[in-house]
């Protein structure tokens, strides 16, 4: 089969990325300019605006953006091209590479390589928070978006933050929540098995026809993909292309209980806790009595109340 050839290639280059290297950018670079009529490549510093320069990118009528570099990189272009014909690549080369993950995109530069010669294009979801902030792996509620600023800082080297962060998860209270779906409590709840076998061994509750709940928790999960912060598999059953999120609540755990099950689902490792309550819709707004704080990738946004709804297929990914 012959290789795809794209009009214009827009390549995002982040050399401060974790894995990156200049033998490996280089080598990103040379293998597309054997696919492109053009090829421009842009260098990501702290002082580039890089949602704006990826907007300019879908302006130039550029068909393919590539990102060599990490999830926050990969975020930020990624939100330019939502809802967009522009095609987004990614090139792995961050600390946990979240998205590439889910969407099972090889580490190798050449095998990224190959897929983008080959034209291997699907659709994915994106999430949207109160139809304004996009995301691609994980929205959370509560005392996991307290913690994610300070779990930002330790993956970057910066442990100060680390003692903080085991106080406020010792310290953090329960609250309650009102979650309203766009279909039946149970219906949700039913939709959230979807084949797994571990959730086929949860009992089945929820009956009723009500839209929505109230529940105590630790934090809610929203997860348009599997995984988020250091390869946390805080949703397990996510699917990025199926127009549904899947709804984590973190219900009843002990402060000992939940640090357990993150260090036991770190790494991308799968494990259901019988203690979650997993729910699947395309639409979910939580209300609560104190303000929760928000977040959309490790982004904070604000506090409750929030809305999440999915954009089905809104954004055109190269993968297997």
């Amino acid at each position: 089969m012959d290789a795809v050839r794209y009009r214009k290639i827009i390549l995002f280059q982040n050399p401060a990325s974790g894995m990156a290297s200049a033998q490996l950018c280089r080598r990103i670079r040379e293998r597309l300019e054997t696919m492109s009529h053009a090829l421009t490549e842009v260098l990501v510093d702290p002082n580039l605006n890089l949602p704006e320069r990826a907007a300019e990118a879908v302006r130039e009528d550029a068909d393919l953006v590539v990102v060599a570099g990490g999830d926050g990189t990969v975020r930020e272009v990624a939100g330019a091209l939502v809802s967009t014909d522009v095609t987004l690549a990614i090139a792995p080369f961050g600390t946990f590479n979240n998205l590439a993950l889910s969407l099972k995109i090889p580490v190798d530069p050449e095998a990224i390589c190959d897929l983008i010669a080959a034209g291997r294009m699907r659709r994915i979801d994106v999430g949207m928070a109160n139809e304004q902030h996009a995301f691609f792996e994980v929205a959370g509620v509560g005392v996991d978006a307290d913690l994610f600023p300070i779990g930002e800082e330790v993956k970057s080297r910066r442990f100060l933050g680390l003692g903080r962060a085991i106080r406020m998860a010792l310290m953090h209270r329960q609250a309650s929540v009102q979650l309203q779906f766009d279909r039946s409590v149970f219906a949700a709840y039913l939709s959230s098995f979807r084949g797994s076998e571990p959730l086929r061994k949860r009992r089945r509750r929820f009956r009723g026809r009500k839209s929505g709940i109230r529940l105590r928790c630790s934090f809610v999960a929203i997860g348009n993909g599997p995984y988020y912060g250091t390869n946390f598999n805080v949703c397990p059953g996510a699917i990025l292309d199926d127009g549904l999120f899947s709804i984590g609540v973190y219900r009843d755990f002990s402060k000992l209980e939940l640090l357990r099950h993150f260090w036991s689902i770190s790494g991308g490792h799968r494990h259901y806790h019988p203690k979650m309550e997993m729910f699947a819709a395309k639409r979910v707004e939580i209300r609560s009595v104190r303000s929760l704080s928000v977040h959309v990738d490790g982004q904070p946004i604000g506090t409750t109340p929030v809305r999440f709804e999915v954009l089905p297929q809104a954004l055109k990914v190269i993968g297997p």
